[in-house]
């Protein structure tokens, strides 16, 4: 188990993030499992399949199909398969197979001195979301990378036209791009007016509060800060809010962006708040600029985000762009 660096407080290795190069067909995806296994194996193979279709050659984590109750197998083979895939040649770009649970034990185990020997070694696309989250922030503190907040293998099997094009937008483009609205649900919400400029980072809600207080707590001084979850009622959305609020992490933001909550409706009957109503309390008041219900997170559409580079948001012309691409 590894011992953690303490560097709390720390600026970023970089206020610009290094970039790896533009994915293209021919080069090849190591996928690993940091979290939860897919249990139905039609899931995976239809994803592969999605991901050959792209031209990708897929080579899988040596531990990536075991299985350890709610895990993809143990927590030392997990955070060797991650670092094996980060270090090869032979690896173009490192994608997780799904999120679920795990990540933070992955943390644990993971051989830190040997993720910082990287360090000025070569860039890749490391892809995922979820409870990807930690990992994305512990490659983007330690390393410095360009990583993206995107479809997993499993999520290829069912991926929509518009979570296609968005990962081939974000991976296999060079240039800046804006995050479209749901195509079934175009509606955008402004929350806030204004318009800002920031380094874009953020995940799963429930994710970037765990990381507090951890070396790898996400920082969110003068960003754009993004988040999203899945499965919480409106009271728990309430209360990780707060959290972030009494840590300063809020506040300390150039503007935020509220995904998608998918299934975060009230489970119980009784006196309760709608998510609306939390973002009212909670968000509102910090008159940053704030816009709501973009597909970026557990929904049916999914837009790839590439953390650490430069992002536009114009609350209230309610849009969300990037400045630059997240490859080169």
């Amino acid at each position: 188990m590894t011992t953690l660096p303490m560097n709390l407080g720390e600026a970023p290795l970089s206020q610009t993030s290094r970039k790896g190069a533009v994915l293209q067909p021919g080069m090849t995806l190591g996928v690993v499992a940091p979290c939860g296994q897919v249990l139905e194996r039609s899931t995976t193979r239809r994803g592969c399949l999605r991901l050959e279709e792209l031209g990708f050659s897929l080579v899988f984590g040596d531990h990536a199909h075991e299985t350890y109750g709610y895990l993809a197998g143990q927590d030392a083979d997990r955070a060797a398969d991650l670092l094996t895939m980060l270090e090869r040649d032979d690896i173009d770009g490192v994608i997780c197979l799904r999120g679920g649970y795990g990540a933070l034990r992955t943390l644990l185990a993971l051989d830190v001195e040997r993720v910082r020997r990287l360090r000025g070694g070569r860039v890749k696309p490391f892809i995922g979301f979820s409870d990807v989250t930690v990992l994305h922030a512990l490659v983007q503190r330690e390393l410095g990378w360009t990583t993206f907040y995107g479809p997993m293998v499993s999520s290829f099997a069912r991926a929509t036209p518009y979570t296609l094009g968005a990962f081939k937008t974000a991976l296999m483009s060079v240039e800046p791009f804006t995050i479209q609205p749901d195509p079934d649900d175009p509606y955008v919400e402004t929350l806030v007016p204004g318009r800002t400029q920031g380094r874009l980072v953020g995940g799963c809600l429930s994710l970037l509060v765990a990381l507090l207080g951890t070396p790898w707590e996400v920082d969110t001084r003068d960003a754009i800060l993004f988040f999203e979850d899945v499965d919480a009622e409106p009271y728990q959305i309430d209360r990780m809010l707060a959290q972030l609020l009494l840590a300063g992490k809020l506040q300390q933001c150039a503007g935020i962006v509220i995904g998608e909550h998918a299934n975060c409706e009230p489970k119980g009957s009784g006196h309760t708040l709608g998510l609306a109503q939390v973002f009212d309390d909670l968000i509102r008041p910090l008159g940053i600029p704030t816009l709501y219900h973009l597909p970026l997170g557990h929904g049916d559409h999914l837009a790839t985000l590439p953390l650490g580079v430069r992002a536009e948001l114009d609350a209230t012309r309610r849009q969300f762009r990037l400045l630059e691409p997240g490859v080169q």
